[in-house]
């Protein structure tokens, strides 16, 4: 005799109480994607500015931007960065 394969319903339940967890967070996730960030990095600010790396780092060195050096890594101001978009 053939034993029955499947998923009980208290499984389903469980399963689709954690699909919905999952659903909620990705919503989270897409809503406050870069809207919060007070700062931007590299990579961020070539792709809104459509520049490329030498420019980002002529921009540095002349010190237009305000920069923080956060590891290796440095981050522009949100503040600084919608003021280039505008005049761009």
């Amino acid at each position: 005799m053939k034993k029955k394969s499947g998923i009980s319903t208290c499984d389903y339940e469980l399963l689709n109480t954690i699909l919905a967890v999952f659903e909620e967070i990705v919503i989270l996730l897409k809503e406050h994607q870069n809207n919060g960030s007070l700062f931007y990095d590299s990579a961020d600010v070539k792709r809104l500015l459509k520049i490329i790396d030498s420019t980002l780092f002529r921009i540095r060195k002349s010190r237009i931007f305000r920069t923080l050096k956060s590891g290796k890594r440095y981050c522009i101001p949100n503040r600084f960065s919608k003021i280039a978009i505008k005049n761009k």
